[in-house]
């Protein structure tokens, strides 16, 4: 269910999203890869053009550095950074919801507020398989990452672990999130080892103070896309609850300023009913269908 991680970069005057934005985005090269998009698309489509910027080269590691890079992968999972906005709660409507420091876990559920979980049911609350919508072979998880802004070393977040369970049952408030039901999909596995310790050898790091398209820092604007092939639930019924872990701020001894601080951690999913009918459904899967474009044609350079 996990595995290696890859990062790889691609040169800002290489990327692309159509044929036609290319040839600007190569015409325009001194300009940063955020700067280009923003003209090109208005803030609100920034997440579905985040995911363009997928890196295609590089060494094999396990941690993804989206202070560094847009994007990078871990296993079949893709970790993209994101600047959607705005992303306040009202307007991102999270699915979970957690807040601790220097280290936060929890899970959705409607149940209670379990571990680190704040906000139970609006903001955290349950999930189904049928809720969920997908995109190009996708399910598709927005985080907004609400750390302390720029300036502070405390900006910084690890993401430890992702895991997500399946259970005919919903509204479960087990503190041990392996009680929920059966695995389906784990950043890392298991979530600690015979002595206790967290196992976090695959992890993320993110800048929650970093934009790109002219926003902010704080729940003002998300941070990060990751798109979770669907075959991982395709055993799953879709009355089945979803149970979506998250475990954040372990690196923090390591790696200072990657603690969990300030305001809450939000998620939210990209379901089959979205307010704007649709559409952002539709650029998130042009977005991917555009990854596809990318490596054909840089395939196609290396043949010739």
């Amino acid at each position: 269910m996990y595995g290696e991680g890859k990062r790889r970069t691609l040169p800002a005057d290489r990327q692309c999203i159509t044929d036609t934005d290319m040839k600007k985005v190569t015409q325009l090269s001194s300009m940063t890869a955020g700067s280009v998009i923003g003209k090109l698309l208005t803030p609100s489509l920034a997440l579905a053009a985040a995911a363009v910027l997928l890196p295609t080269s590089g060494a094999m590691a396990t941690q993804v550095d989206l202070t560094v890079d847009s994007s990078g992968t871990i296993g079949d999972v893709n970790f993209v950074r994101a600047d959607t906005l705005p992303a306040g709660t009202g307007v991102f409507k999270p699915f979970l919801t957690l807040q601790n420091s220097p280290i936060e876990q929890g899970y959705n559920t409607s149940g209670a507020d379990v571990l680190d979980t704040k906000r139970v049911p609006q903001w955290n609350h349950d999930l189904t398989k049928g809720d969920l919508a997908v995109v190009d072979g996708y399910y598709v998880f927005e985080l907004d990452a609400n750390e302390t802004g720029t300036g502070s070393i405390n900006r910084l977040l690890s993401v430890d672990n992702i895991r997500i369970y399946t259970s005919p049952i919903g509204a479960q408030t087990d503190p041990n999130p392996d009680n929920l039901g059966k695995l389906r999909y784990s950043l890392n596995d298991p979530i600690k080892d015979a002595s206790g310790n967290y196992i976090i050898d695959n992890w993320v790091k993110l800048d929650a103070s970093r934009f790109e398209f002219g926003s902010t820092s704080g729940s003002g604007s998300s941070d990060m896309l990751v798109y979770i092939p669907a075959k991982y639930l395709d055993a799953a019924a879709n009355s089945d609850y979803v149970y979506f872990y998250n475990l954040n701020g372990v690196h923090y001894t390591a790696d200072p300023g990657t603690s969990s601080d300030a305001g809450f951690e939000e998620w939210r999913a990209f379901t089959s009913s979205v307010p704007d009918g649709g559409n952002t459904l539709a650029l998130l899967g042009s977005a991917v269908t555009a990854l596809g474009f990318v490596a054909s044609r840089r395939k196609m350079a290396k043949q010739a």
